[in-house]
């Protein structure tokens, strides 16, 4: 195994960490509080308040993640007051935090202006397009942190990194189940990094002892049939290509390593492996081991296990999207050119080719404002390219020439941050929508980043031109838009207004203003010191109404909507009743029961696509 070799901290990381902060604060500033998806704000209000009032997630509500940012919201809610700002507030504290590491992870491989630029180019690619503080969010924050400590272990060889990269892991699945990825990611890693390269063999030649390779085929085989019963009951192409392939191709890439090299005994090896996986286990058991013991005492532990590991699937009916179809992988190929490896990068002339490349990727990104089908292309050549990234991670690993023929620190960091990616890119499943992808884009940034960096035979003037073009794209063409829209179409900005509601704070269009301006008075005003039901999937009128839920459901799918509402309509506690006539994820109330309502509510008006009923 290679000498550790050491990295600077964080202590004497350059000014330039200080410029990212300083002007990616201000950008992502700029956009954090603009714009909303009103389910998902009401979701995130609703649950925290509810935290607030004593209740305990999975036990007294349906909680849509593991917890632990539910947790987090109720106690920025509690310093900063009930206003939705609050938890974006929480948001870009992390976010400020997950740029320094982005920075240090970059630093690694290049000089601090780089390395800032590429932190900014992963800011643009992300939080400002969705600045809601969803937990995806903080999976990728903690994927990033988790890959840092990981470096930090690979360069120091302590072990109290591997115990906080593990800890990191676990942090992040109490967060969302998502998390687990990242620890998946993480432990194929290990698995690559304890195995000694070739250059490293006994050269002796000893014969393979077959059964530490056994052991670790057979767990890289069971972690590639989790990944194919993960995407059940989606079996087509497309889906197995984004969320099985790149998982098992550095399996069996790995699978591979175990078997070609006369290198250790099983003892030996099995090992090194525990040596690394049982602490970074016991650090990701941790957290949550105390957080379970906290269920446990309030009785809620079966309530946990239930919210977290079977409920999650009864939504892949209602909230699904496939990735993109095989055939825009083409859209990568002009980026992969501009990125190849050359003999001679270093000369003049390709000062001038950079220039050449900027002229026309500056026309590509003028037909991507003006129409919707170049728009996509420079969408789909960066969100087809983790399955690539995969290949080349696997083909590195089992090729040893072409191994070799990459800096020693640079193919480690690259294969870290290929593992880590192929598993978190199952973010997006089942619901692929192009929001989804931002969740991992700047690791899939920094995948690329260090690859070039370790080949080190790209032209820097034609690194230089790519990252500028596609931070220009997102920054002029992402962001401004509208997260509708996103990858498919160039939005221009709409307007914003403030929604003066008392916990609101946020700028949303002005048809959402006016609608929710009206709605949450005249709510207030019908419930006249009552209580209300508002569904299916309204949990945002409860919140801005400052309403008690008293049903289970956030969101109405996970427990049927029908008999939520039949239930509440009968009690006469409940003064008025908001029907949302187009709910994101659950069905309509059946038209029976619609009926029921406007006869137990005779009163009643059409808001928008809410109809407002109450009863004197």
């Amino acid at each position: 195994m290679t000498a550790p070799t050491p990295r600077p901290g964080f202590r004497s990381l350059p000014g330039w960490l200080v410029v990212l902060l300083v002007v990616g604060g201000i950008y992502l500033g700029m956009h954090l509080t603009r714009g909303w998806f009103p389910h998902d704000e009401g979701a995130l209000g609703q649950t925290a308040e509810r935290v607030l009032q004593g209740e305990v997630p999975h036990r007294d509500f349906d909680e849509s993640y593991t917890g632990l940012l539910t947790y987090l919201h109720a106690a920025a809610f509690a310093v900063g007051g009930m206003r939705l700002p609050v938890l974006r507030i929480l948001l870009f504290i992390a976010a400020m935090g997950w740029l320094a590491a982005v920075f240090a992870i970059a630093r690694r491989s290049m000089s601090p202006p780089a390395a800032a630029a590429v932190g900014l180019l992963a800011l643009v690619w992300s939080v400002p397009n969705y600045p809601a503080s969803m937990p995806s969010w903080y999976n990728l924050f903690c994927a990033t942190w988790g890959i840092l400590a990981l470096m930090r272990w690979a360069e120091t060889r302590k072990t109290v990194w591997l115990v906080l990269a593990g800890v990191i892991g676990g942090v992040s699945f109490l967060i969302k189940l998502s998390g687990l990825f990242y620890v998946a990611g993480a432990l194929l890693f290990l698995v690559f990094v304890t195995l000694p390269d070739d250059r490293e063999q006994d050269p002796r030649g000893r014969r393979p002892e077959r059964l530490a390779a056994l052991l670790i085929t057979g767990g890289l085989v069971l972690l590639v049939a989790v990944l194919w019963r993960a995407i059940a009951p989606y079996y087509v192409a497309r889906a197995i290509l984004h969320f099985v392939v790149p998982g098992a191709l550095l399996a069996a890439a790995l699978a591979f390593r175990e078997w070609k090299g006369p290198v250790l005994g099983s003892a030996e090896r099995l090992g090194r492996l525990l040596a690394a996986t049982v602490p970074f286990l016991a650090g990701a058991g941790l957290p949550v081991l105390l957080f379970g013991a906290g269920y446990a005492m309030a009785g809620a532990l079966p309530a946990l296990l239930h919210g977290v590991f079977l409920a999650p699937f009864l939504r892949l009916e209602f909230a699904n999207m496939r990735p993109p179809a095989p055939h825009w992988f083409l859209a990568a190929v002009p980026l992969a050119i501009l990125l190849r490896p050359r003999r001679d990068p270093a000369a003049a002339g390709w000062r001038r080719a950079a220039a050449l490349a900027g002229v026309l990727l500056g026309i590509v990104l003028w037909f991507a404002a003006a129409d919707s089908f170049p728009h996509r292309v420079v969408w789909q050549s960066i969100r087809n390219l983790i399955p690539i990234v995969a290949l080349l991670a696997a083909v590195v690993m089992v090729w040893p020439r072409l191994g070799l023929a990459l800096k020693p620190d640079g193919r480690t960091r690259f294969v870290m941050l290929a593992s880590v990616l192929s598993l978190t890119s199952l973010i997006q499943f089942p619901f692929s929508s192009p929001t989804y992808f931002l969740y991992v884009a700047p690791l899939l940034l920094l995948a690329i980043v260090e690859l070039v960096q370790a080949i080190g035979r790209t032209p820097p003037p034609l690194s230089a031109v790519t990252m500028a073009f596609y931070g220009a794209f997102a920054v002029l063409l992402v962001v401004p838009g509208s997260v509708v829209g996103l990858a498919f179409r160039y939005e221009r900005p709409h307007d914003t207004v403030p929604l003066t509601l008392s916990r609101a704070g946020l700028r949303v269009k002005p048809d959402d203003a006016a609608l929710y301006s009206v709605l949450i008075p005249r709510t207030q005003a019908r419930a006249a010191g009552g209580e209300i039901w508002a569904g299916p999937d309204a949990p945002e009128v409860y919140f801005l109404a400052g309403l008690r839920n008293r049903t289970r459901a956030i969101f109405d799918f996970l427990g049927g909507a029908d008999s939520a509402a039949a239930i509440e309509i009968r009690r006469d506690e409940v003064r008025a009743v908001v029907l949302n006539g187009r709910p994101a994820f659950s069905p309509p109330l059946s038209g029976a029961l619609v009926r029921a309502v406007r006869a137990r509510f005779p009163h009643g008006e059409q808001i928008g696509r809410f109809e407002l009923r109450w009863r004197d």
